[in-house]
């Protein structure tokens, strides 16, 4: 993977400005306390003069290994302008998430700028609803229960009466019909009758019976 871009011609004027200038930032009082101890400064020093960008990449990362702080590495890679090419926190973001070593993502700097992964949330359950038309032209939602069990995501009642059109033909599903037509009134219950008397309607109607229409009004 290629992070960082090649180093133009004027590569021996870097070399000689990074050189010149390393000295005075070695005796800078911003310097981490602790540097002396991790090496952070040094190692980014040494990766600022890496000619090949996967050797940068290689010392970078041993500079991550370094520096104790996220602070303590951007101040760092902040005195050598162009080491990167990228910002601090997007080179970050992307050697973070792309290393293989367990050691680099897990670094003080990888951990500010990359979330760690969440859990994702449990398979939410979706609720059944089936909606269906009264005999009076409203919708109806109908919900599992234990009046009205499903088959699948459909009342079994509506399977009963599909099933009811192939077995027993328009005799058997003009029974259904007014068998629920006969339980409509103005209750819940009475709706769900009203879904299920017009559905063995349009069943018959599909089924070419020529049923007489339902009196909406009446029915019940």
């Amino acid at each position: 993977m290629t992070v960082l871009s090649p180093r133009s011609s004027s590569r021996p004027l870097a070399f000689l400005a990074l050189a010149l200038l390393a000295p005075l930032a070695a005796c800078t009082p911003d310097d981490d306390a602790s540097d002396g101890t991790t090496g952070c400064a040094e190692r980014v020093r040494v990766a600022s003069l890496a000619a090949e960008p996967d050797e940068q990449v290689r010392l970078l990362d041993e500079a991550l290994l370094a520096c104790n702080s996220y602070d303590g590495f951007r101040t760092q890679v902040g005195r050598y302008p162009g080491i990167i090419g990228y910002d601090v926190n997007t080179f970050l973001e992307l050697r973070c998430e792309r290393a293989d070593d367990d050691r680099i993502t897990n670094t003080a700097a990888c951990r500010a700028v990359v979330a760690p992964p969440t859990t994702p949330p449990p398979d939410t359950e979706v609720e059944l609803v089936f909606v269906g038309d009264t005999v009076d032209g409203r919708r109806v939602e109908i919900r599992p229960s234990a009046d009205v069990p499903f088959e699948g995501d459909i009342p079994a009642v509506v399977q009963q009466t599909v099933d009811i059109a192939v077995e027993s033909g328009c005799p058997g599903v003009l029974d259904q019909r007014d068998l629920w037509l006969a339980q409509i009134d103005d209750s819940p219950t009475g709706d769900v009758a009203s879904v299920f008397a017009q559905h063995a309607q349009n069943v018959a109607v599909y089924i070419g019976c020529e049923p007489t229409p339902i009196d909406g009004s009446t029915a019940g």
